[in-house]
């Protein structure tokens, strides 16, 4: 099944695995002949978040964008929500895929996950990349994704299409209206109780940001110092969540890690500065 059949003027292939008897939905782009690179998303999010951004690697990648466990099309994991877990299914999902090596660029929570893969397995990893979260949080950023979990599972969703797609507009500014449908697909779904459009996550995603995540942050800090190869940390100048003193911790940490801020950029800097986000991504991925 294409997403063209799912979406209206949909770009890339849809692709579902069974991943630990979970159902793992995945965006593909570009000639699968070419070598891979996997795009993790953040929280609340799922791998369509990536589509603006593949579209700039595909002249020399086949891109591929998961949805996580409990986001978008992938089956909800009551009680699965610790780093390990997420990143578990990505092993599954390179072993599924076959890919000898790859490259993998990560994105808030999906950072997380990137560092936990990439302890055990960075002889598989050409490079990678960790934007804007670390191990630990800034505390202003910690409590500002916990409130928005919290809110977003509160949400009564959108009553209309339109208020969805003002909703999306906000987040993909310029975009047209097709690209917004998409997203709007991909991240929302009918609840038939209420008749408004919901966000498909499993409103238990909370636990990747509370007590279980504080556990986790001196195993990720020690994961850090395992992972071997190339690792490019990128931090958004106006971030709450990855501050500066984090980033350059990290780098101390990493055998081979590096740092760049990219300016005039929030925590969705991918969003925010696609253009700077993808040249930085697309230089590093070459050396």
């Amino acid at each position: 099944m294409t997403a063209s059949d799912a979406h209206p003027h949909a770009t890339g292939h849809d692709g579902y695995l069974t991943i630990h008897g979970l159902r793992h939905h995945y965006l593909q782009w570009g000639d699968v002949a070419k070598d891979p690179v996997v795009f993790l998303h953040g929280l609340m999010n799922n791998g369509r978040y990536w589509e603006h951004i593949a579209e700039r690697f595909t002249d020399r990648y086949s891109v591929y964008a998961p949805d996580l466990r409990g986001h978008g099309e992938s089956e909800h994991a009551p009680g699965g929500y610790l780093v390990w877990a997420f990143a578990m299914d990505l092993r599954g999902f390179v072993e599924e895929m076959d890919f000898e090596g790859f490259d993998l660029v990560a994105h808030s929570i999906g950072s997380r996950v990137a560092m936990s893969y990439a302890r055990d397995h960075s002889h598989r990893l050409d490079h990678l990349v960790l934007a804007d979260m670390g191990p630990q949080m800034a505390d202003q950023g910690a409590r500002g994704i916990r409130r928005s979990t919290g809110d977003a599972q509160k949400a009564p969703g959108f009553s209309t299409e339109a208020e969805a797609i003002e909703h999306f507009a906000s987040l993909y500014p310029g975009k047209p209206k097709e690209f917004l449908e998409r997203q709007i697909g991909a991240s929302l779904v009918l609840d038939e109780a209420t008749g408004n459009l919901v966000f498909r996550f499993d409103p238990s995603i909370h636990q990747a940001t509370g007590r279980g995540a504080i556990a986790e942050i001196p195993y990720l800090w020690e994961s850090l110092e395992h992972i071997k190869c190339p690792t490019l940390v990128i931090r958004a100048e106006k971030s709450k969540v990855l501050s500066r003193e984090i980033a350059e911790q990290m780098v101390e940490r990493l055998p081979k890690g590096r740092f760049i801020e990219i300016p005039d950029a929030g925590h969705q800097v991918p969003l925010h500065q696609p253009d700077a986000f993808s040249a930085v991504v697309r230089e590093f991925l070459a050396e």
